[in-house]
C-alpha cells in the first residue's frame, strides 16, 4: 500500500481507480454477494440461517472463495450511480463519451416494484437510458445485482430498494442526463406507491423496500430526497404534494434525534447502534432535502447538533474514522469515503472541515490503497483479503476522491 503526499497523488490515484473500473467493464464483486453462488444455490432456499452464514463466510474469508463457489462478477446499479457522481465532479477523469455507457447500463438494470425487469433481459446497451424518455412515467427502482438476506427479510437480486434507487437518481442528475426527469419521477412513483408508509403525528417514515415494513432513518430520508428532487420537476400541483411529503419524512427523522445529537440506525431492537456511515448518510441527506426544498434554514439546529456529535464521537483523535461511536474498529473504505463526503458537504466557509476531510482521505489511502492492483481494499483488518469490491470500496472511494479534488481546485 502507498501513502499520498499531495494533490497530484490524489489525482493520479483517482485516475488509476477509474481505469480499474473501466477495464472491468464497471462490473465486479461485492462483500455481500455470497448468495450468487452457483454451487450452493440449490441449498440456499432452505434456511435463513444458512443464507446468513454463507454471506458472512464469503465476506469475511481472507481467501477469496468466489472462484470456488461459482460467484460471478456483476453490474451493481448503486456502483453505477456512484461512478456517475464521481465523473460529474471531476470531468477530467473521463472522456464525455465514456459516461453515456454508465447511464445506459443503469437504465437497463431498472426494475418494476415486483422486481421484474423494466427492459427484457435487463438490456443495458446503447440507447437504454434514452429509451426511458419514450416510456410513460411508471414506478421504477433499482436493487443490487445479488440476492441478500438480512436479519429481517430476504431481498432477491435486482429487487428495488429506496437506497439503491436514490443513488441511481442522483447519478443521472449529476451528469445532467436527458432521462433524469423520467428516472426521477418514476422513482418518486416507486416511493409513493409500493413502499410501505408509516405515519405518526403527521410525520412519515418509508420502508426500505416493498417487501418489508422496517423503519430505518437513513433509508426513509433517501425516500424524502427522491420526493424533494421530483418536486423540482413535477407540475405545480403535484410538486406541492411532493414537497409536503418530503418535509414530513425529514420531520420524522429529526424528531427521532437523541438529545446528544446522535441518531441510532433504526427502530428495531437489533438496530440500536450508532455508526459513522449511516450518521453521515442522515446528515448529508437531510441537508440535501433542505436544499432541494429551497429552505436554507430548515432543520439547522438538528444538523448542527448532529454534526457536532459526529465529529466528537465518530473519529479518533488523529481523524481516523471509527466504524461505531466511541469504539475503534476496522478502517473501512465505505466509511472513509462517506466521512469525506459528509465533512465536505458542510465545508462551505469552513477550511477546517476541508482539512479534516483531507486527513480522513489520507487515512484511507495509507491503509486501503492497493497500488499494485489499482484499487481500494474493503477493510484493513486481520480477516480481510485483497479483493477489490467495485461498489463498497472502489466506487465509493473514487466518488470521495473526485469530490475532494473538486473542492481543492480553483473555482472560475
Amino acid at each position: 500500500m502507498t501513502r499520498s503526499h499531495g494533490q497530484a497523488d490524489l489525482a493520479a490515484i483517482a485516475a488509476e481507480a477509474w481505469r480499474f473500473c473501466r477495464e472491468a467493464g464497471f462490473a465486479g464483486f461485492d462483500p455481500y454477494d455470497g448468495l450468487k453462488s452457483r454451487l450452493l444455490g440449490p441449498a440456499l432456499g432452505r434456511s435463513r440461517w444458512l443464507r446468513l452464514a454463507v454471506i458472512q463466510a464469503v465476506k469475511r474469508s481472507p481467501l477469496d472463495l468466489r472462484p470456488w463457489l461459482g460467484i460471478p462478477p456483476g453490474l451493481n446499479p448503486k456502483a453505477l450511480g456512484l461512478l456517475m457522481q464521481a465523473v460529474a465532479r471531476r470531468p477530467a477523469l473521463s472522456d464525455p463519451q465514456e459516461r453515456e455507457p454508465l447511464a445506459d447500463l443503469a437504465a437497463g438494470l431498472a426494475s418494476r416494484p415486483d422486481g421484474a425487469p423494466l427492459f427484457a433481459g435487463r438490456a443495458g446497451g446503447p440507447g437504454a437510458a434514452a429509451a426511458l424518455l419514450e416510456r410513460p412515467i411508471e414506478p421504477l427502482g433499482w436493487g443490487y445485482d445479488f440476492p441478500w438476506q438480512s436479519k429481517a427479510f430476504l431481498q432477491p437480486a435486482y429487487f428495488p430498494t429506496v437506497v439503491c434507487t436514490s443513488f441511481v437518481v442522483d447519478g443521472f442528475a449529476a451528469v445532467a442526463h436527458p432521462a433524469t426527469p423520467a428516472v426521477t419521477l418514476g422513482a418518486a412513483a416507486f416511493v409513493r406507491e409500493p413502499l410501505h408508509r408509516h405515519e405518526e403525528r403527521g410525520e412519515v417514515c418509508y420502508s426500505y423496500s416493498p417487501r418489508d415494513r422496517t423503519r430505518v432513518y437513513n433509508a426513509s430520508l433517501f425516500a424524502g430526497k427522491i420526493l424533494a428532487r421530483a418536486a423540482t420537476l413535477a407540475a405545480p400541483g403535484q410538486a406541492a404534494a411532493l414537497r409536503d411529503e418530503a418535509r414530513r419524512v425529514a420531520a420524522y427523522v429529526v424528531s427521532r434525534q437523541r438529545s446528544d445529537g446522535a441518531w441510532i440506525y433504526g427502530e428495531a431492537d437489533h438496530w440500536q447502534w450508532i455508526d459513522n456511515l449511516h450518521t453521515g448518510f442522515v446528515l448529508e441527506t437531510l441537508a440535501d432535502v433542505r436544499d432541494l426544498l429551497g429552505e436554507p434554514a430548515g432543520w439547522q439546529d438538528a444538523l448542527d447538533r448532529g454534526l457536532a456529535y459526529y465529529r466528537e464521537h465518530l473519529f479518533a483523535d488523529d481523524l481516523a474514522p471509527r466504524y461505531y461511536a466511541d469504539r475503534d474498529g476496522p478502517l473501512d473504505s465505505h466509511t472513509v469515503a462517506q466521512a469525506v463526503l459528509t465533512l465536505l458537504r458542510f465545508a462551505d466557509g469552513d477550511p477546517h472541515l476541508v482539512a479534516d476531510a483531507r486527513r480522513v482521505l489520507e487515512h484511507g489511502i495509507a491503509g486501503l490503497w492497493l497500488a499494485d492492483q489499482g484499487g481500494f481494499a474493503y477493510q484493513q483488518g486481520r480477516f480481510t483479503g485483497r479483493t477489490i469490491f467495485l461498489r463498497w470500496s472502489q466506487a465509493w472511494m473514487l466518488r470521495a476522491l473526485c469530490t475532494y479534488l473538486a473542492h481543492e481546485e480553483p473555482r472560475p
